[in-house]
């Protein structure tokens, strides 16, 4: 017999064997989240939308078909939650806003019903920075998303809610998304996996943008395992021959390991993240990965354009509401649009330009020198809410995700330790597929134990 606090502590991986093997159903499943988000989310704030009759009634269903031999798919059965900027049809889709407080979609955006195809029970909609343009979801219209490690710190951004809501085990897997590091701060920040896949990998489709050129979305998950499954899932450009998943135990021995010797990812960082992602780049040299030293001489110039793009498409989304209700807008995100408002169009395009000079230097260095690169996901671990000046925290959070996000290529966050305040570090992954950097982050999983530690709550 398997009781709530086990249930609730299960991997996607663990609970599908579970439900194909009938020692659990979906409904047993989904009623013991659905108990876990009624104790914890007012403490938390992590949903913003519970979507607790449905989720029950098609856990019944699925529990039913699972009697009947049937199988739906590889996520039959799993309770994910999304993002709340992400249309659910039926639903809210408030994009964290005041301006859209009663915005019903009308349909399932693309991944939805991907994840409704493979037989995911969408347990409800997750809270966020307001329009994603953030990185603390600290949302003056609907109070702050709290980080379970630490209730008065933040969870990050923008995906925050869907952070909190994997990391305290209110789900099994979240969707999020990520445009400067939206998905692996939260990540980061909240002891998670997650990825931002490769541009084109996942639909937006049904997605309201930040960034039209920037805008990802990627799954969150406690193991490089169960973002596999839900990566392959969620996938419009399967890969060949072999998926993310059937990679994920090729041996990693002899891979290259790129570390930036750059002062830019190392001399302004806390030194608890510094201390543990150098540990587990020895970690992985004991491992029988070779480590190369890397330097990146426009890293600068990188961070300054992925911002300039992000924040300049932000604002041609939203001009019509900066121009009629600027007000309605929460402080910290109108000082964000009225930043990315400044650039000219000659600095848009001059950021275009860096960026495709970034992917060729990248291209080139994965080509000749090394298999992965691995850098730290935040410089700092998770901010008090308190005080928070959230625009110059935003910066610091982003200062090292926002950079890839313009190399278009695949970047996974994985847990890397804890600080002395048992508060999450995260390191990043970067490689020209998503199954590399999963099939790394997996191999590294199996060797050390961060991954499996929860929040006590």
């Amino acid at each position: 017999m398997i009781d709530d606090i086990q249930l609730v502590n299960l991997t996607i991986s663990e609970a599908m064997t579970l439900i194909a093997g009938g020692q659990i159903s979906p409904l047993e499943l989904v009623e013991a989240y659905l108990a876990r988000i009624d104790r914890l989310n007012s403490s938390l704030n992590a949903f913003l939308c519970v979507m607790r009759e449905s989720a029950i009634e098609e856990a019944g269903y699925a529990s039913d078909a699972v009697r009947r031999g049937e199988n739906w798919g590889p996520l039959h059965g799993i309770p994910i939650a999304i993002k709340d900027i992400i249309d659910v049809a039926g639903e809210r889709t408030t994009a964290g806003s005041d301006f859209l407080r009663d915005n019903c979609a009308q349909e399932d955006a693309d991944i939805v019903r991907r994840l409704r195809a493979a037989g995911a029970i969408i347990i409800g909609k997750t809270h966020l920075h307001e329009f994603a343009i953030g990185a603390t979801t600290i949302n003056p219209h609907y109070g702050p998303a709290r980080n379970p490690w630490d209730t008065n710190c933040s969870p990050g951004g923008s995906s925050g809610g869907s952070g909190a809501a994997v990391s305290a085990s209110m789900c099994l897997g979240a969707i999020g998304t990520d445009t400067g590091g939206s998905v692996r701060v939260p990540s980061a920040l909240c002891g998670l996996t997650g990825i931002r896949p490769g541009k084109g990998r996942i639909s937006t489709e049904g997605v309201i943008p930040m960034s039209w050129t920037l805008d990802t979305v990627g799954p969150m998950a406690y193991t490089a395992r169960d973002v596999a499954i839900i990566v392959d899932m969620l996938d419009v450009q399967p890969l060949t021959p072999a998926s993310c998943l059937d990679r994920l135990d090729e041996p990693v021995s002899g891979l290259r390991i790129g570390v930036p010797i750059d002062d830019f990812f190392w001399l302004e960082t806390d030194y608890q993240v510094v201390g543990a992602v150098r540990a587990a780049v020895d970690r992985l040299s004991d491992m029988g990965l070779s480590i190369v030293e890397v330097q990146f001489s426009m890293i600068e110039e990188v961070l300054q354009a992925s911002q300039i793009i992000s924040l300049a498409d932000a604002v041609a989304f939203h001009q019509d509401r900066l121009r009629d209700e600027p007000e309605r807008f929460g402080k910290d995100v109108r000082s964000r649009l009225q930043i990315g408002s400044q650039p000219s169009a000659p600095d848009y395009a001059v950021s275009r330009q860096a960026g495709r000079e970034w992917r060729r230097i990248l291209r080139e260095l994965f080509r000749d020198s090394i298999d992965v690169l691995i850098v730290p996901t935040t410089p700092i671990p998770a901010p008090k809410i308190a005080g928070a000046q959230s625009v110059e925290l935003g910066r610091t959070l982003l200062r090292f995700t926002y950079p890839f996000s313009l190399s278009h290529l695949p970047v996974l966050s994985v847990p890397c330790g804890f600080t002395s305040d048992d508060l999450p570090i995260g390191m990043q992954m970067i490689a020209l597929s998503e199954g590399m950097v999963l099939r790394v982050a997996h191999a590294y999983q199996q060797a050390t134990p961060w991954h499996t530690q929860r929040p006590v709550l």
